[in-house]
């Protein structure tokens, strides 16, 4: 299974690729493809990370 840090460095591969391109539509096809390498990762990221616990999510006020 690919992890956040794997669709990172497909999406800094593509980036490194679209600023070798000479055509504006490669270029764009490499940076859409970073962008959305990018957003796996977050999404990868917010999955891995552990639940917060309601407490700390939604603090109650308290009146003094």
């Amino acid at each position: 299974m690919i992890d956040a840090t794997e669709y990172r460095a497909m999406a800094a591969e593509h980036h490194r690729l679209a600023g070798m391109c000479r055509s504006p539509e490669s270029r764009q096809q490499h940076l859409s493809l970073e962008q959305q390498f990018g957003a796996l990762a977050e999404c990868e990221e917010r999955l891995q990370r552990p639940p917060v616990p309601q407490h700390v999510r939604e603090p109650q006020s308290t009146s003094a």
